[in-house]
C-alpha cells in the first residue's frame, strides 16, 4: 500500500516554545496510538515542520474523522493552530513501483 505524507510548516513565537513542545509531545503519543508516524523538525528562525506519515491512503482519508472524535486531540491541534503563523501545507502520495 502506498503511504501518504502530510507536512505542515509554520513559525512559532519563541515565548511560546515550551507550550508548543509540550503539545507536540502529547500529539506524538496520540498518533502513535493510532499507528501513524509523526515527527516535528526545527529549522531556522523558529520555523517548524510537522511530518505525518500515514500507512495508506485509506488510513489518511479516515484518520481525521477518527482523531477529531478525541477531545484532547482537538484541543492540542487548536492550540497549535492559534500560535502558528505563516502556515504552509503539503500532501504527498507515495508512488508504487
Amino acid at each position: 500500500m502506498a503511504k501518504v505524507l502530510f507536512s505542515m510548516t509554520y513559525v512559532i513565537d519563541p515565548e511560546r516554545l515550551d507550550e508548543y513542545r509540550e503539545l507536540v509531545r502529547r500529539l506524538k503519543a496520540i498518533y502513535a496510538e493510532e499507528g501513524i508516524e509523526y515527527y516535528v523538525f526545527e529549522g531556522k528562525n523558529h520555523e517548524y515542520t510537522e511530518l505525518t506519515i500515514y500507512p495508506s491512503k485509506e488510513e489518511f482519508d479516515s484518520s481525521e474523522d477518527r482523531l477529531l472524535e478525541r477531545d484532547e486531540y482537538n484541543d492540542y491541534i487548536n492550540r497549535i493552530n492559534r500560535m502558528a503563523r505563516d502556515v504552509r501545507y503539503s500532501t504527498l502520495h507515495e508512488i508504487e513501483l
